[in-house]
């Protein structure tokens, strides 16, 4: 359990923080998505997400960034971002997950606060959400987050595409250059 005002660190990560990526990645998505896959397909995919890290981490280019959260020895959260493949000028949040035992911490938006820092100089940060992630949603809204009118549809590998919303905002500019 993570203590709620326990001091957090973000920094950035490294390979050796695959394996804490890889079991925050996961326990979200076990707790968060059950609903959203039948249960065979469920734990697939949260299986994939505990292992696919250490890869990920290694062919990470140079304009992919991963930040950890860490309370104590141990990774809470983490966030995956870099520039927007399809526009240079946006950048592009892949990931941002709290282990589910942090869930109501802070320590997302304090994750999410470091992830400004770093996608200052862009026009806009853009992500995409599944429809059913109401938890994840409603954390974006309260982000500064807006749905952007793109949609499409996913399909995790079960033969059910889901559908996703892409939200954006604006970096909140900092105050001196």
């Amino acid at each position: 359990m993570v203590r709620v005002g326990a001091p957090v660190l973000i920094r950035e990560a490294g390979a050796d923080d695959a394996a804490g990526v890889g079991d925050v990645h996961a326990e979200a998505w076990r707790v968060a998505y059950r609903d959203l896959f039948e249960s065979r397909w469920h734990a697939v995919f949260v299986a994939r997400r505990r292992a696919m890290w250490a890869t990920r981490m290694a062919e990470l280019g140079p304009d992919g960034v991963v930040l950890v959260a860490e309370r104590g020895d141990r990774v809470v959260a983490f966030a995956w971002y870099g520039r927007h493949p399809d526009n240079p000028h946006d950048a592009q949040l892949h990931a941002i997950y709290a282990h589910p035992d942090a869930w109501g911490s802070g320590v997302a938006q304090t994750l999410l606060d470091e992830v400004w820092a770093g996608t200052a100089d862009f026009r806009r940060v853009r992500l995409w959400t599944l429809a059913g992630a109401t938890r994840a949603r409603r954390f974006y809204t309260r982000a500064g987050f807006a749905e952007s009118g793109l949609i499409r549809e996913r399909d995790f590998g079960d033969g059910r595409p889901l559908l996703e919303f892409e939200y954006a905002r604006r970096p909140p500019r900092p105050a001196f250059r």
